[in-house]
């Protein structure tokens, strides 16, 4: 196949989807790190391996033991030999303008470094035109994907996750909000979305943290259309609401809630530690949702406790309630 049908064919596939470029976020062995293309635009780190194991991919296509893989990255220093984060590529093709490679740079078949036997990291010249590093998948299926598995069951697995969720309501969040008016509370919620997006896209992810963002963002969308603010949405992951602020006086005067739960006992909020995963429930008692909140998490409540059809229950947001038995005592 000819270079340039490739390059259209793979581009075609990721929907113009940008592989790398100047202040691109990775997470980096579990900490953040700003790839800047800006200083060097010309050089650009190349990382070889091979695949360990035969892995097949969605298409039912097998890429061998032995295939070669390649990742890259733009920045000054030598990066670190393994980056969970950042995926090895069945096919990658770089070159151009320098400074363009976001929008040149293409590639696909999304494979984690756990499945790689990696070389070590090398500087070269940024080509100053379009160079196929690596072209073994060539199908939309396989180049879209991180969906790959080894053959054979006796080699380790890692699970694949599902980000259609998240890149729809990533859109509509994009769509939607007018980023010109914000205030300064505002910018900060862009600021940590963005952060946590990078990091749901990164291959070390959990399906537990793509979905919690995912609820996160698309309650964020609906505070705004309601105040025009983006402060005040509930974040399953933090068991807390944006930018809330402790229960005022005039809700230790009363003994009711205006909901279905009684209240037994008033206080000033407090933080407690979840012994056990935790279901959250709406104030009549029903489940919100069917991700539990992670053992160990701390969660703040408005330090009340509340009888919902005989059980006690902390309120940790806007109708959102725990079990006081899943607490730590």
């Amino acid at each position: 196949m000819e270079k340039s049908k490739l390059t259209s064919k793979i581009a075609a596939a990721l929907c113009a989807i940008a592989l790398t470029g100047v202040g691109a976020v990775v997470i980096a062995e579990n900490s953040t790190q700003i790839v800047s293309a800006a200083t060097k635009t010309d050089r650009v780190w190349l990382q070889y391996g091979t695949l360990k194991y035969d892995l097949k991919g969605p298409s039912g296509r097998v890429y061998r033991a032995g295939t070669k893989v390649v990742r890259d990255i733009y920045m000054e220093s030598k990066p670190s030999t393994s980056i969970p984060a950042r995926p090895f590529y069945l096919t990658l093709i770089i070159g151009g303008k320098p400074g363009m490679q976001g929008i040149q740079d293409a590639g696909g078949g999304l494979i984690n470094e756990k499945y790689v036997d990696a070389n070590d990291w090398y500087l070269t010249d940024y080509p100053s035109d379009s160079t196929t590093l690596v072209s073994n998948a060539t199908n939309n299926p396989d180049l879209s994907s991180s969906d790959f598995h080894p053959v054979d069951s006796n080699n380790p697995d890692i699970a694949s996750v599902n980000r259609d969720k998240l890149r729809n309501v990533m859109a509509d969040f994009t769509r939607k909000i007018n980023f010109n008016k914000l205030s300064a509370n505002d910018e900060k919620v862009v600021a940590d979305i963005n952060v946590r997006e990078s990091r749901a896209n990164s291959m070390d992810t959990t399906q537990t943290e793509i979905d919690q963002l995912s609820e996160y963002v698309q309650n964020v969308i609906d505070a705004y259309k309601k105040t025009g603010h983006l402060t005040g949405a509930y974040d399953p992951a933090k068991g807390t609401e944006t930018g809330s602020s402790t229960s005022s006086s005039s809700d230790n005067a009363d003994n009711t809630t205006g909901d279905n739960s009684t209240l037994i006992n008033a206080s000033k909020s407090r933080k407690v530690r979840l012994r056990k995963a935790s279901y959250r429930y709406t104030s009549k008692g029903k489940r919100v949702s069917k991700k539990l909140l992670k053992k160990g998490s701390i969660v703040t409540t408005n330090g009340k406790t509340y009888r919902i059809k005989g059980k006690a229950y902390y309120r940790i947001g806007k109708n959102r309630y725990i079990r006081v038995a899943n607490v730590a005592k």
